[in-house]
């Protein structure tokens, strides 16, 4: 049996790997697929056609005239509130993580190791552990209900500064650090005149992760925000669609929410974050890359 070129032009190791990637992207993308082409069709035809067939322009619109209509387009409230939380907690995010991850790289910071340590300690705790710490925190400020009270509480990203930190360590030549000290630079004008215009991969990564974490955010507003009008996305749609026949197909409800709706809905959440992607793969690939190699 004569093997084809294609598969010639890989040694064996290549081929399982490249087998494993495209065995990856049919299980993680066709739900996603699925998900785009679910929107379109109505409930009863998601049962009895096939699932990749494409349904119509009508019914999309329809599920999402019962969609945004809600409450007078409360959904595009929660939209808002989400992008409010959203961006602000990436600009608070990128202000303290990247001052302090090029701090710990640059300066001879006393106590600087239980620093990092404490930082990959702060990583790997689970955020619910600290939801209640962080409530009791935000009623003594008098900031729960609030939009800044949120905005705050998400700002806490230690794996921004572990990338930081890692960033200037391995990708920062030192001798440009060091030329700019010589030519009178303080650390200050150090940061802000060299290091910060050289760090645009590392500021675009932190900003995509940071971007994702405030986006799905969905515990920590569900604990700190009760009031309907400041709720973001995620927890306003799942509270809508919980009360609705989407989820749960015994509750009583005139309000026409059903599996469309709800399928268009997880669309709406993670629509965005695609594009961010797409929109700045090009500077999220070359920061992945920049750690990886020394400067």
């Amino acid at each position: 049996m004569r093997i084809p070129l294609f598969i010639r032009r890989y040694t064996p190791g290549q081929f399982v790997i490249h087998a494993v990637l495209a065995f990856a992207l049919v299980i993680y993308g066709l739900p996603l697929l699925w998900l785009f082409i679910a929107s379109t069709r109505t409930e009863s035809s998601m049962y009895s056609d096939p699932p990749l067939m494409l349904g119509s322009w009508h019914a999309l619109k329809q599920a999402w005239d019962n969609l945004a209509g809600y409450n007078d387009f409360q959904m595009l409230v929660w939209a808002r509130n989400s992008i409010i939380y959203t961006l602000g907690s990436v600009s608070l995010t990128l202000a303290s993580c990247i001052p302090a991850g090029y701090v710990l790289a640059i300066a001879k910071v006393p106590g600087r190791r239980f620093i990092l340590i404490m930082t990959l300690v702060a990583m790997i705790t689970p955020s619910q552990a600290i939801v209640l710490p962080i409530f009791l925190e935000m009623t003594l400020l008098g900031l729960v209900n609030t939009y800044f009270g949120l905005i705050i509480a998400s700002a806490f990203f230690p794996f921004g500064v572990y990338l930081s930190y890692i960033y200037f360590t391995t990708s920062m030549p030192l001798s440009v650090i060091e030329s700019a000290r010589i030519d009178g630079c303080g650390h200050f004008k150090t940061f802000f005149r060299i290091a910060l215009p050289m760090s645009k991969p590392l500021i675009a990564l932190v900003s995509f992760f940071s971007f994702v974490n405030n986006w799905n955010n969905y515990f920590l507003a569900f604990v700190l925000i009760s009031d309907d009008s400041k709720l973001n996305l995620p927890v306003g749609l799942t509270a809508l669609l919980s009360s609705t026949g989407a989820i749960n197909p015994r509750t009583a409800s005139n309000i026409p929410i059903g599996l469309q709706e709800a399928i268009l809905a997880a669309i709406i959440v993670v629509l965005p974050i695609i594009l961010i992607f797409l929109a700045s793969q090009k500077h999220v690939r070359s920061g992945l890359n920049a750690g990886a190699e020394k400067g």
